[in-house]
């Protein structure tokens, strides 16, 4: 009996461990590590502006910002791979003819619409300097928007085939077009995103000359009213204008916007908070992750957490692996997070590229990246140039700039296949397109390349980039495949428990002695004792007969009328 309590009590403690432990596995998974909020406070912020003279951290005193940087410096030792980032990938051509006879300012954005139609944001005549914001990040309306067509549509061939944004903007920053044509733009100094319906624009497609003439008589002293004398209005409006903030509502210098399939997009916001909100496709609110860190914050001998930020200044997804890249501007990396819930994967950086990364793109396995020129070291500087790696290993794969080297590249754009690269820029006012030759050789190899990745992170996860962010279908079979070993478990350890004891004779020896234990308090009690004595009398006294009295006796013998016939036929007569 002692051998049976024994072997069930373990039983059910094995059975417990392993319930709790796939009880848990999903919350693994679903596991969201966000860093604290940061509450909106103007003395905190920093300017970061993309002016002419190519300044940035607003005239932070030089000796100061290479010390707060010590750890950016202290990785300069490591191999630059010069026989890469010195020789030009020949695979990627620049297109010297293309848009050559275009003449705009600072470009601060490209992207490309369903067509095949690049689409270029700048900034007409204005110029983003440092007293364009006071201290508290605040831009004057008083100076009006610009008077200048701000969006410039090109054909494949380079010829402008439309004009607008006139008197709609004060000083755009991001432009991405989704796959189904509809624009996203952010303003920096509205501190607004805006969204304009695809089916609003094409409306206009052939009506060049009304573009042209849009967006005219806008009041500077009815900001409120900057879309009402508008053809085009935006379907979706998020920010208080010209109220900078970090709160459910408003926003503090957004940079860009990425837009998944299913009409969910994220927010990078920006220069000011540092942060990452992702909206369903009306404008909820869905999460957010991410804060700010400031110079005042950095440890000499830490790199800062992956969930800080310092300009969170471009924003690229990778739908099908379900991850979203933000290219960290000032701690020159790019992170990597899950689209699904914001938790980190990974992070990129390389001394090649230098402490400024402005942009980020993603196609085919590839990131595809603009750098600054770096700060850090003035008398060795790295060349700006664009740079190709490999988002499985990080390295360092190609670069590529028109001849010699870029100056400010602000913004780039790569088609799905890689095949045409965009680069825009702010200083020399200038757009590139590059050519990259894909064959359908590359197509195999980087299909077979994208399914030996994906089973090496099945089987064999590295914990430092643990795939934590399953999707939906994946957490279903794991859920499945969890309950279905639960149960086998179980099944097995109920068997081995009713075999053990039916080797040993427990169930039977327990059914006895339950039915002795029944039978002994039965028998104990008073009545039962008297009646079955005095039943055992009476029984006793019937049943014997006394020797003595023979007349009791029955001395006839034992016959039947059947031997008897004539005697039968007697009494019938």
């Amino acid at each position: 009996m002692t051998n049976l309590r024994y072997d069930t009590i373990c039983s059910v403690l094995v059975l417990f461990s392993i319930l709790i432990h796939v009880k848990a596995q999903p919350q693994v998974i679903s596991n969201l590590q966000h860093l604290p909020d940061i509450k909106f406070n103007s003395n905190e912020y920093s300017e970061y502006p993309d002016n002419e003279d190519g300044e940035s951290l607003a005239q932070l005193n030089e000796q100061q910002y290479i010390k707060d940087n010590v750890y950016l410096r202290a990785n300069s030792h490591l191999d630059k791979e010069e026989s890469t980032t010195n020789i030009l990938n020949n695979n990627i051509k620049w297109d010297v003819h293309w848009a050559a006879q275009l003449k705009l300012t600072q470009m601060s954005a490209v992207s490309m619409d369903p067509y095949g139609n690049v689409a270029i944001f700048h900034r007409g005549n204005r110029i983003w300097g440092p007293d364009t914001f006071d201290n508290e990040n605040k831009f004057n309306p008083k100076n009006g928007p610009i008077m200048q067509n701000t969006i410039i549509l090109l054909d494949k061939s380079g010829k402008v085939i439309l004009e607008f944004g006139k008197n709609m903007f004060y000083l755009p920053h991001g432009l991405t077009i989704d796959q189904s044509g509809n624009y996203w733009i952010t303003d920096v100094a509205m501190h607004q995103v805006f969204k304009f319906n695809a089916q609003d624009i094409e409306k206009h497609m052939e009506e060049r000359a009304q573009f042209n003439s849009l967006m005219t008589g806008v009041s500077s002293d009815h900001t409120s009213a900057l879309f009402e004398n508008s053809v085009l209005k935006p379907s979706i409006t998020l920010g208080e204008a010209f109220v900078p903030g970090n709160d459910e509502t408003r926003f503090c210098k957004p940079t860009a916007v990425a837009v998944h399939t299913n009409g969910d997009f994220f927010v990078s916001d920006g220069y000011c908070n540092s942060r990452i909100i992702k909206f369903d496709k009306n404008g909820k609110r869905i999460l957010h992750w991410g804060r700010h860190w400031g110079i005042g914050e950095i440890v000499y001998s830490q790199l800062p957490p992956p969930n800080a930020f310092l300009v969170p200044h471009a924003l690229a997804l990778a739908i099908e692996l379900n991850y979203i890249y933000v290219a960290d501007r000032e701690n020159g990396r790019v992170l990597c997070f899950f689209a699904n819930n914001g938790t980190f994967h990974k992070e990129y950086r390389h001394p090649a590229i230098g402490a400024q990364i402005y942009s980020v793109a993603y196609a085919r396995e590839k990131l595809y990246l603009v750098n600054g020129l770096d700060p850090y070291n003035p008398i060795n500087p790295v060349p700006v140039k664009g740079f190709v790696l490999d988002i499985y290993s990080g390295n360092l794969l190609s670069t590529f700039a028109p001849k010699g080297n870029m100056d400010k590249p602000h913004d780039l754009y790569v088609t799905e296949d890689g095949s045409e690269i965009y680069v825009v820029e702010l200083n020399n006012h200038k757009i590139y397109k590059f050519l990259q030759g894909v064959n359908d050789s590359t197509h195999v190899e980087d299909s077979q390349s994208i399914k030996q990745h994906r089973s090496k992170i099945l089987i064999q996860p590295d914990t430092k980039d643990a795939d934590i962010g399953k999707t939906n279908m994946t957490k279903l079979i794991l859920g499945l495949g969890s309950a279905a070993v639960s149960f086998v478990t179980i099944c097995v350890a109920i068997a081995a428990i009713v075999a053990r004891c039916q080797k040993r004779g427990c169930l039977l020896t327990m059914r006895k002695r339950m039915r002795w234990e029944a039978e002994r308090r039965e028998n104990f009690k008073l009545s039962s004792l008297l009646e079955n004595r005095r039943g055992r009398n009476f029984k006793f006294l019937e049943k014997r007969p006394n020797t003595r009295d023979f007349s009791k006796l029955n001395t006839e013998p034992e016959t039947s009328e059947d031997e008897h016939p004539e005697n039968n036929l007697a009494k019938v007569i």
